[in-house]
């Protein structure tokens, strides 16, 4: 479970770093995307 959740971090961080504005904003959806559907196929 801490995995999942450094991973989720990773993905947030390295969405906002270094990017422009809306690729950091398409990024961070998309990691939010997989990053929750990887919570709920654990707890499904």
């Amino acid at each position: 479970m801490r995995a999942l959740f450094f991973s989720m971090a990773l993905a947030v961080g390295l969405a906002l770093w270094g990017a422009e504005p809306q690729a950091g904003v398409d990024r961070l959806m998309a990691a939010s995307r997989i990053a929750g559907e990887q919570v709920y196929n654990i707890f499904r």
